[in-house]
C-alpha cells in the first residue's frame, strides 16, 4: 500500500512540473506550470516564448488569448540575433508581431565596423552598444526599435568573455555617449536616428542638436537643426591641442577620422 501510495505522490509531483506548451500564431508559449481560465493563460512556473528567430524568457507571465496579447512579468529578456533586451515587464502582440518593454529596459546590441588602419589595411572593430530608456518598443517586421523617454545610448569596446563586473568597469568609460528623448534603431540599415535635444559626447567631441543620424556602415553623423561642436585634437607632430568649435544648420562627423 505505501508503494502505492509513493507511486501516485512522485506522478503528481511530475505532473504539476511537467513543461505545458500552447501557440499563439507562430508563438510557442511553455511553462512548467499553467494554469487556465476564460481564455487566458497564466504561467507562474517561468515562462518561455519562442517566435522565429526570438526567445523571450521571464519569471512569470500571461497570454490572453482573446486579445493575443502575452504579459511577461519580472526578470524579462528578449534575444535575438545581435542583441539582448531585458526588462521587468513586457508585452508581447503576437498579430502586430511587436513588444512593447516597460520597467528599466536595456538594450544591448554587438556592432561590427570595418574601417582602414595606419597601413591602410581594413580591419574590422567590435563594439557594444547599450541603450536605456524609460520605454522601448520592438517592431520585428520592420527590424526596427524606438526608445523613448530619458534615452542614453553608450558604446564601449567589446570584449569577448567578460564577466559582469568587468562589463559594468567597462561601461564606466565609454568611447561615445549619446543623450536624446527619443531614438530609432533601423537593424537592417544599421542606422540610428535621436531626436529631441541630442548631446553627444566622445573623447574629441561634443556635440548637440534637434536631431542626429548615426550611419554606422559609413561610420558617418549628421547632426542637424542649432548643431554645435566643440572638438579638440592634436596638431600633427606635436602634442598641442588645437581646439575646434563650429555652428551650424547641419554638421558631418566622422567618428574614425
Amino acid at each position: 500500500m505505501k508503494k502505492i501510495v509513493l507511486l501516485l505522490l512522485v506522478l503528481s509531483t511530475a505532473a504539476a512540473f511537467a513543461q505545458t506548451s500552447i501557440t499563439a500564431g507562430d508563438m510557442v508559449i511553455s511553462s512548467k506550470l499553467m494554469t487556465f481560465f476564460k481564455n487566458v493563460y497564466v504561467a507562474r512556473g517561468g515562462l518561455t516564448a519562442e517566435q522565429k528567430d526570438s526567445v523571450l524568457t521571464a519569471d512569470r507571465g500571461i497570454y490572453d488569448r482573446d486579445l493575443e496579447i502575452v504579459k511577461a512579468i519580472d526578470n524579462v529578456t528578449v534575444t535575438q540575433p545581435g542583441s539582448v533586451l531585458t526588462s521587468d515587464y513586457l508585452e508581447a502582440y503576437v498579430k502586430e508581431d511587436r513588444i512593447l518593454a516597460r520597467g528599466n529596459p536595456k538594450l544591448v546590441r554587438i556592432v561590427e565596423r570595418a574601417s582602414p588602419d595606419e597601413e591602410g589595411q581594413t580591419r574590422v572593430k567590435k563594439t557594444r552598444v547599450i541603450l536605456t530608456c524609460n520605454e522601448v518598443e520592438g517592431f520585428n517586421k520592420e527590424s526596427r526599435f524606438l526608445a523613448k523617454g530619458n534615452v542614453r545610448v553608450i558604446e564601449v569596446p567589446y570584449r569577448d568573455g567578460e564577466t559582469e563586473e568587468e562589463a559594468a568597469e567597462n561601461e564606466k568609460t565609454p568611447v561615445s555617449d549619446i543623450i536624446c528623448e527619443t531614438l530609432e534603431l533601423f537593424s537592417n540599415e544599421d542606422k540610428a536616428i535621436a531626436r529631441n535635444d541630442v548631446e553627444i559626447v566622445t573623447e574629441t567631441l561634443r556635440a548637440t542638436g534637434d536631431k542626429a543620424i548615426y550611419l554606422n556602415r559609413e561610420n558617418r553623423m549628421i547632426i542637424v537643426g542649432r548643431a554645435h561642436a566643440f572638438q579638440t585634437s592634436k596638431e600633427a607632430g606635436t602634442n598641442a591641442e588645437q581646439v575646434s568649435e563650429l555652428y551650424a544648420n547641419k554638421i558631418i562627423y566622422y567618428p574614425d577620422e
